[in-house]
């Protein structure tokens, strides 16, 4: 332990001064301060154990509440901020729901890895950790506003049951370190108020245990509200598919309203137009490729991916709009603006979801009835829609294809089209490969890489036609946990 707010984590480490920061935002957004006033360093003591410099701002309830809305708007940054390091899209790279045309090398070749499997540390987007840092301040600052919010929440105005959603956020940020990245990685603890706790790494297994002692503290604190417990009921029924516990998975999911929905918005104030809509537009890096790699899934003919191409736009070119619907006609439209769109964090269509896969796991033929009611009813504007119009009719209806390894890959297949670009796929590849013993190039893209994936996008071959896809399958965290948490030795593994 520390006595001073010291480095700690590349989520902790500067804290002082990262702390002096994240309180002026909230002090702004709770209206107790000017922007003009704020001053970090003058909230911030930087040689002493105190975090916090003016209690008479910060430890009130509207203090703790404005540190909810950081903490909201941070959670919101690392899961869907929409650049190279939010986990949708380091999700989506790394397996084959995404395609980078600039990243992938054809003008930088080495401005990044995800999508070819190379992820060395020479590497600029590597060397930051793909997100790593914005997850660890996530988790920070779900943490200083739950600390807050037990201390000073509990009024009107200032619900108790807010610190209960700060615990299930902190739990959904330790679920992307498992699993986005490899086995080993630090939770160590930042604390509002007193001392500071480097920890040396968490194996996957225990960060995934990590999480759900989270949830089911969010379960507690948060009980007042039906829509907080049900997105802890959602995120640690998801933990334990990620610890292979399919009963107790599907146990705690059954009680998840279908109608269920939990989002983050991109600002809370609005007019922000930034997150995911906007790297998908013309100028965005992300395309999808159907096989990428030979082994990668047939995206563009699933209406529930909002797949679409643009013949003025280099023709067969595959768009990943989902979240570019166009506000009138409410097709998928990726030359059309959007604004403040929201990101679905949990929903009870994942909870069906994972109680499909528990009965699928026991032999039990409700999985495929499952499957079936959300193809019928999660369509059009119902609210289990994975976004409202995408599928505007009834899916058809699947049949038993008659082996286990084939109703796996049913199953598997419908999560992929549900829940595509939401953040899942990389867990669930590591799922069938440590769960299921499926082969690692079954799963990940394999082969020699098509570059440009598209023969209209440039006239000649990139550098990197042709080049085989490499081996890595997880991220790294970033080169400055090494260098600013001494307890912090490297990965444990980085098996799937």
């Amino acid at each position: 332990m520390v006595n001073a707010p010291i480095a700690l984590t590349y989520g902790v480490w500067t804290r002082a001064r990262r702390a002096g920061e994240v309180l002026c935002r909230a002090l702004v957004s709770a209206g107790l301060v000017a922007t003009a006033a704020c001053s970090p360093s003058k909230l911030v003591d930087t040689q002493s154990p105190s975090t916090v410099a003016d209690p008479s701002l910060v430890e009130t309830a509207t203090g703790a509440a404005g540190l909810r809305i950081e903490a909201l708007q941070q959670t919101f940054s690392a899961v869907a901020f929409g650049g190279s390091s939010d986990v949708m899209t380091q999700s989506g790279m790394i397996t084959d729901e995404l395609r980078g045309w600039y990243y992938g090398g054809y003008y930088n070749p080495s401005a990044s890895g995800d999508d070819r499997h190379t992820l060395s540390l020479t590497k600029g987007v590597n060397v930051s950790g793909y997100g790593y840092g914005d997850l660890q301040r996530a988790r920070t600052e779900t943490r200083y506003a739950q600390q807050a919010l037990g201390l000073y929440g509990g009024t009107a105005s200032v619900p108790r049951a807010w610190e209960g959603e700060m615990y299930a956020l902190e739990g959904y940020t330790v679920i992307w370190l498992a699993e986005l990245y490899c086995s080993g990685i630090p939770l160590s603890k930042a604390s509002l108020k007193g001392e500071q706790i480097m920890e040396k790494g968490s194996s996957t297994q225990e960060m995934f245990t990590a999480a759900i002692a989270l949830f089911d503290s969010a379960l507690v604190a948060g009980a007042d509200s039906a829509k907080f417990v049900n997105l802890a009921r959602v995120g640690k029924a998801r933990a334990l598919l990620g610890l292979g516990q399919f009963d107790a998975a599907d146990s705690v999911a059954r009680d998840v309203p279908t109608d269920f929905l939990y989002t983050l918005a991109p600002s809370l104030s609005g007019g922000v137009r930034f997150g995911m809509a906007a790297i998908f537009e013309p100028a965005g890096a992300y395309r999808v490729d159907d096989h990428e790699g030979g082994n990668g899934l047939v995206w563009s003919t699933d209406p529930r991916t909002g797949i679409t191409t643009v013949p003025d736009q280099t023709g067969a070119m595959l768009w990943p709009a989902k979240y570019n619907l166009n506000p009138t006609t409410g097709a998928p439209d990726p030359l059309t603006p959007r604004t403040n769109v929201l990101f679905r964090l949990a929903d009870g269509l994942e909870a069906r979801l994972i109680q499909a896969e528990a009965a699928l796991k026991r032999s039990d033929a409700s999985w495929l009835t499952t499957l079936n009611m959300l193809r019928a009813t999660c369509i059009g504007t119902a609210v289990c829609a994975p976004i409202p119009g995408i599928a505007s009719n009834a899916l058809p209806a699947l049949t038993d294809p008659g082996t286990p390894a084939a109703r796996l890959d049913t199953l598997m297949k419908e999560r992929a089209m549900w829940l595509y670009l939401t953040g899942h796929r990389e867990g669930d590849l590591r799922r069938l490969a440590h769960y299921y013993g499926r082969a690692i190039n079954t799963l990940w893209p394999t082969g020699t890489i098509s570059e440009p994936p598209y023969g209209d996008m440039f006239q000649t071959p990139g550098p990197l036609n042709g080049v085989p896809y490499g081996s890595d399958v997880v991220y790294a965290p970033s080169a400055s946990e090494r260098a600013n948490n001494p307890l912090y030795g490297g990965c444990y593994d980085t098996n799937p």
